[in-house]
């Protein structure tokens, strides 16, 4: 409920932006306010686009009493339709998610109608495992999901110190999806970099790994570090808000 509010409300202050531009875009006076109102309108046009393909998915998900406020952190609409559509269709017996939050639930939701799969969620901060176990329980996908308190630890990789989940947390199991949405990059450079050499074992054949926030230069450069590790490894990036690079796994190749 509270979420369609906001998305209510979300629209109209879209619509009220809207109109402001339009009023805007009658008095031009230099070219730089053209091209202002050129990318103001296209990024209105962009953060509609979102809330749309957001109502979609509470739609395909059954949803009916909306997703938890989450702002700031919560993964883009557009990420969410990539990772839900694959998780619906190629149904993988088990998720590994670094990170927990609205990507949690959905994928949990994803495996309930698939009426198979699990998913596990490292979480390094104690307050976002809560409430992520709290929204899983309420929603009743505690049987789909898990968060994992893995606390950040110094790992060496590659001649070089990263903070990463606790490696002893990571559960057995051979990994059909994994979804890497941390940890934060501001925590130090490549800060996402652990997540391939330190899985790469679990993962199985054929894995298919989704990269958020592909559109920043760390990202792009993690991207090529796994790649001259792991030459067999496919990759694209498709154009989501934040980008997000989609990798394949091949082994034994």
């Amino acid at each position: 409920m509270l979420t369609n509010i906001l998305l209510a409300l979300n629209l109209l202050l879209l619509a009220l932006i809207g109109w402001r531009l339009h009023l805007f875009g009658r008095d031009l006076r230099t070219q730089t306010d053209a091209v202002k109102l050129t990318e103001l309108r296209s990024e209105l046009a962009g953060q509609f686009d979102q809330l749309v393909i957001q109502q979609s998915l509470l739609d395909r998900l059954d949803l009916h009493q909306g997703l938890p406020y989450s702002p700031g952190w919560s993964a883009s609409p557009d990420f969410l339709e990539l990772i839900v559509e694959h998780c619906l269709e190629q149904r993988p017996r088990l998720v590994f998610e670094c990170s927990s939050g609205v990507t949690t639930l959905m994928l949990a939701r994803c495996c309930s109608m698939n009426g198979a799969g699990r998913l596990y969620s490292l979480e390094n901060g104690a307050t976002y495992a809560a409430r992520t176990r709290s929204h899983l329980q309420r929603y009743g996908l505690a049987e789909q999901g898990t968060v994992i308190d893995a606390p950040l630890q110094e790992v060496e990789l590659e001649g070089k110190r990263f903070a990463w989940y606790a490696p002893d947390k990571i559960p057995v199991g051979e990994v059909d999806m994994l979804v890497i949405d941390g940890p934060p990059g501001f925590i130090q450079q490549h800060s996402r970099f652990p997540a391939l050499p330190l899985l790469y074992d679990r993962l199985a054949d054929g894995c298919v790994v989704f990269l958020d926030d592909a559109a920043r230069p760390d990202e792009r450069e993690i991207v090529s570090m796994w790649q001259t590790l792991y030459p067999d490894l496919e990759c694209d990036y498709l154009d989501t808000e934040r980008g997000c690079a989609r990798l394949v796994v091949h082994k034994g190749r």
